[in-house]
């Protein structure tokens, strides 16, 4: 649950900063398009002052310019000057004073009486100049220059910015579905994990007190009592039901989601492990006509880690040992140490492992090839949680192996000098 509640912390605060992005984004998109804006109001200001003094210079625009006001019936010189050659050649001046500003959108001007019209003053597309009637010695007219495509301008001049915030908004908020997507199904599989451990374990609960409840009626029959032999496996079979029975009540006893990472804080006896481990698969070992025995230099071996998990660990290592050999197993556990490092040396004289397998061995759900004959059940789960072990508690794994003769699996710890 703690993990859980991390996570959708974390999806939390993506999503505000997701939120806040996007207001970033449309705030600074709102502020490039003002800015450009400003900037081609500035710009067509300055390029009014220049049009007006090039129309000042021209005797002929001027002087149709005066007659067109001395008429006094015409609220717009374009109605009469259209058709005239000064008409044009106005319209060449302010075409060649925006495009040296940099202006080249389409435009309309007129010179018309300056009238105040609220309408057009309000029309952000139209500009004025009252500075024509200086230029051209009269009053009560101005020149009125628009542009009816500037929205489109500024949109363009902002276009790679805006297109540019889309695409990244859009590629975010994918990205937060897919997270949000994924943390569903986590939590979904998670419980559905949970609820499959517990619905297990309750299930294995009646058949182990079976078990326990007929070892314990075979163990007190007079035949088993004087059979040595019968005491021995009537022995084993309490022995792995108490184990079996402790890792049922921790699994019942724990949520799969709250047990978060084993302590690793134990010291442990590796040699003692290792003996029981032996003890385990002895009779295994004995049906097969095979044997296993450990060797082990002088002192004592101690690591850090968690006591379950290496045996578990060992035992994997063995059982890999009996299932993949085709004759009577013999093992070797030889226990050693050099230069501050406990190995512990698993021997077998097995199939062996091809020399282009031997890197993939540790990998999840990996097995070796063998065509279509699968003689060992199994996931290729196995070594790959004995890796996993090792390395939680601080040590490495390495193989060495011939086809055909054999593998010798090293476990190497730091050692530990706390007993």
């Amino acid at each position: 649950m703690k993990k859980s509640k991390i996570q959708l912390s974390l999806l939390v605060v993506t999503l505000m900063c997701l939120v806040a992005l996007v207001a970033i984004q449309i705030t600074g998109i709102l502020r490039s398009a003002r800015m450009q804006e400003t900037q081609f109001n500035h710009s067509v200001s300055m390029a009014m002052n220049r049009i007006v003094e090039n129309m000042a210079r021209d005797q002929a625009i001027c002087k149709e310019v005066s007659n067109c006001m001395r008429e006094g019936n015409a609220a717009s010189c374009y109605l009469m000057m259209k058709n005239r050659e000064e008409w044009a050649n106005m319209d060449s001046i302010i075409k060649n004073d925006l495009k040296f500003y940099g202006i080249n959108l389409d435009f309309e001007f007129d010179i018309t009486e300056a009238i105040p019209d609220k309408t057009l003053k309000q029309n952000s597309s139209i500009y004025f100049s009252d500075d024509l009637k200086n230029a051209l010695k009269q009053s009560g007219y101005e020149l009125r220059i628009k542009f009816p495509e500037k929205r489109d301008f500024i949109i363009a001049q902002i276009g790679y910015i805006f297109i540019f915030s889309i695409v990244l908004l859009a590629l975010v908020s994918l990205s937060f579905l897919m997270i949000f997507n994924y943390y569903k199904k986590e939590k979904k599989l998670t419980e559905n994990i949970v609820d499959f451990i517990n619905n297990m374990t309750h299930e294995f609960k009646t058949p182990l007190t079976n078990i326990a409840l007929a070892n314990s009626m075979i163990s007190k029959s007079e035949i088993v009592e004087s059979n040595e032999k019968l005491i021995f496996y009537s022995h084993i079979i309490k022995t792995e039901h108490d184990k079996l029975k402790q890792r049922v009540e921790e699994l019942l006893n724990t949520s799969f989601s709250e047990t978060g990472e084993p302590d690793l804080s134990e010291s442990i006896d590796i040699s003692l492990v290792i003996e029981n481990v032996i003890e385990t698969f002895s009779v295994q070992i004995k049906e097969k006509g095979g044997s296993i025995v450990l060797n082990k230099e002088e002192g004592d071996y101690y690591v850090y880690g968690n006591i379950d998990l290496f045996h578990i660990a060992v035992g994997n290592l063995v059982d890999n040992a009996i299932k993949y050999c085709t004759t009577n197993p013999a093992i070797s556990i030889k226990l050693s140490s050099k230069n501050n490092t406990t190995s512990i040396d698993i021997s077998d004289n097995g199939i062996g492992i091809p020399k282009d397998q031997q890197l993939h061995i540790f990998d999840k759900y990996y097995r070796i090839p063998t065509g279509n004959v699968h003689d060992n059940k199994g996931f290729g789960l196995g070594l790959y949680h004995v890796k996993n072990i090792v390395a939680k508690m601080g040590g490495k794994i390495k193989v060495a192996s011939t086809k055909g003769k054999g593998s010798c699996l090293t476990i190497e710890f730091p050692i530990s000098d706390n007993k």
